[in-house]
């Protein structure tokens, strides 16, 4: 009998101990660095109960600005303009992240990384030069070899802004395609990846989408059928809505994530959809310094439902927590991650007032 209470007290205090485990995952934190500023990858303990952060691992390498990870390793852009600009893979380890390899990037500004399902090609965004570089990857996250490259060459309205092609990220949609955002252009490109007859990736061409003439298409979230896609423009502080119907993308509204009354500049710079589908989340810049929340009606339309200051400056991209009961939103300016509580029920945000310091945060990855 009382090896048996044993037994118990024993197995009780192991699952205790998992639990209480379980809650503290790893957040990785892509910055822009500097001589007295950050130093690069910042990695931090984050408990999913409390949302506090304990920093855990620096990794020293120049303006990761985007950060995307498959498995057991991280790949990052080195967003530089003076020829170093590159992609760089990590494995992921229990002590912090191990250097595997870097590769060059065609253009300049790589701002953006995404890597398809299976883990084998990663594709880069780069703002400047027009260029859209494809990465054959090794299983362990090693950069096998540039593929191809695509340059686009294009411009819209904005003269300040609009005077040529800026590729500032890809997205990959449930349909596998490649969804390309040209800020530069107002266009969506989309593309296939394939392999030519010498086993060699390329992209293929399928269609461009065409948003509103100077609004600057961003970034992209899609619903979870996959036949529509939110498009943000970092130029007008819109969200365009497109909706697929048979094989053409129509759209079918453009909606301000800002106030009424707002006067000043937009920068809209990040979008997130929760994963049932009924809230979007979307950060502003430059005057405003804002996050907007929308509810997702039946029809894909999106509805303002709550517009708040981000407590600090340069919002830019935000994530949820593995739950999604918190919304993190990294201030560039301010040099924090202000952290809000979210209520899964109603969509709306409220400050928890926790916050993660760290020297230009830019992007935030689970």
């Amino acid at each position: 009998m009382i090896t048996r209470i044993i037994f118990i007290l024993i197995l009780s205090m192991n699952v205790t101990f998992l639990v209480g485990q379980t809650n503290k995952i790893p957040l990785y934190v892509g910055t822009y660095t500097s001589e007295n500023g950050s130093k690069g990858i910042y990695e931090f303990e984050f408990n999913t109960e409390t949302a506090d952060a304990i920093l855990k691992n620096e990794t020293e390498t120049l303006s990761p600005s985007f950060l995307a990870k498959k498995d057991k390793f991280l790949l990052a852009v080195n967003e530089l303009t003076d020829g170093k600009q590159s992609i760089s893979s990590y494995t992921i380890t229990n002590n912090g992240l191990e250097f595997i390899n870097k590769m060059g990037t065609d253009g300049s500004a790589p701002c953006h990384v995404v890597i398809d399902e299976d883990g084998k090609y990663a594709v880069v965004s780069n703002y400047l030069g027009g260029a859209l570089n494809l990465y054959a990857l090794a299983e362990n996250g090693e950069i096998l070899s540039k593929e191809d490259v695509k340059f686009y060459q294009d411009k819209s309205v904005d003269k300040d802004r609009q005077q040529a092609s800026h590729i500032h990220s890809t997205f990959i949609g449930l349909d596998k395609l490649l969804y390309v955002s040209d800020l530069g252009a107002d266009k969506i490109y989309v593309l296939d990846v394939v392999k030519d007859l010498s086993g060699k990736l390329r992209f293929k061409e399928i269609t461009t989408l065409k948003g509103s003439l100077g609004g600057g298409p961003r970034h992209i979230a899609f619903n979870k059928k996959g036949n529509v896609l939110y498009s943000l423009k970092e130029l007008t502080g819109d969200i365009e809505v497109f909706k697929k119907e048979g094989n053409d993308w129509n759209s079918i509204q453009t909606i301000s994530m800002r106030e009424a009354d707002f006067k000043g500049k937009s920068g809209a710079a990040d979008l997130k959809l929760s994963s049932d589908g009924r809230f979007l989340y979307s950060t502003d810049r430059v005057d405003a310094n804002t996050i907007t929340v929308f509810e997702v009606a039946k029809d894909a339309k999106l509805k303002k439902l709550q517009v708040s200051g981000t407590k600090g400056k340069g919002p830019r991209n935000l994530n949820f927590s593995p739950d999604e009961r918190f919304v993190l939103v990294g201030n560039q300016l301010t040099d924090e991650i202000v952290i809000f509580n979210r209520n899964k029920k109603t969509g709306l945000l409220i400050d928890s007032g926790k916050r993660i310091k760290v020297s230009k945060p830019v992007c935030i990855l689970f």
